[in-house]
């Protein structure tokens, strides 16, 4: 009976202790500052072809703690090439947490069209195989600094809102052009979220004055299906 009794007792304690050590442990928490950064001049800037670009500056701060100094910029600027350039901000905190964010520059060419192809436009568009087409579907521009443009979807809507697929938002084609002294158009960077690839090259891309109309084709996937995109304006 002893050695049962001697065996519970060291049992108990066992338990004891093995609970009291997990109660330690539950319940921790520890709340982080990130760093937290002030670009001076916003998150884009433009710079005309021939000048030197200098940063306009930025802060950093941990809490109320200026941390600045700890910054690092990764990325670099041509400012002789026309183009858009993405510089990376990043410092790590006290606690060894890092946090970053992102400047654009673009670097414009001075005899760009000063033309505004901001807007909304109504797109049709055609894949030429397998064949299917689709229109008065909506696309939209917006003017990001001279010459330079973000597009909603250089596809024109086709797997977003074509009445065959209505995929949504995601399978866009987004991405930036770059409109040229001859209202020609060249394609920067694309890419459609779902689906994590891009375009593979666009081309035929003109703007044409007098309709304030756009069109190019985009040859997408290894397929290199080509969508021939027209564009619209709408009218205010």
């Amino acid at each position: 009976m002893k050695t049962i009794h001697y065996i519970f007792v060291a049992a108990l304690l066992f338990l004891t202790y093995s609970c009291k050590k997990d109660l330690t442990s539950e319940g921790v928490s520890k709340t982080t500052t990130y760093v937290t950064y002030d670009l001076t001049g916003g998150s884009s800037v433009a710079v005309a072809k021939g000048q030197a670009f200098v940063d306009p500056g930025y802060k950093g701060t941990e809490g109320t703690k200026d941390v600045t100094s700890t910054i690092k910029v990764n990325g670099s600027v041509d400012g002789m090439k026309v183009g858009m350039y993405t510089l990376v901000y990043s410092a790590i905190n006290s606690d060894g947490f890092s946090s970053s964010t992102e400047r654009t520059v673009f670097i414009y060419d001075p005899t760009a069209p000063a033309t505004d192809l901001t807007g909304d436009y109504l797109s049709s568009v055609r894949r030429v195989s397998p064949a299917r087409s689709f229109s008065n579907l909506q696309v939209s521009i917006k003017k990001l600094a001279p010459g330079f443009f973000y597009v909603s979807d250089f596809l024109g809507g086709f797997y977003d809102q074509g009445s065959n697929y209505k995929y949504g938002p995601a399978y866009a084609m987004t991405g930036y052009m770059q409109l040229n002294s001859d209202n020609t158009i060249t394609l920067i960077s694309s890419h459609v979220s779902a689906w994590g690839d891009s375009l593979n090259k666009l081309t035929t891309g003109v703007y044409d004055p007098a309709t304030q109309g756009l069109s190019w084709d985009a040859f997408y996937t290894a397929s290199n299906y080509d969508f021939k995109v027209t564009l619209e304006k709408v009218k205010n």
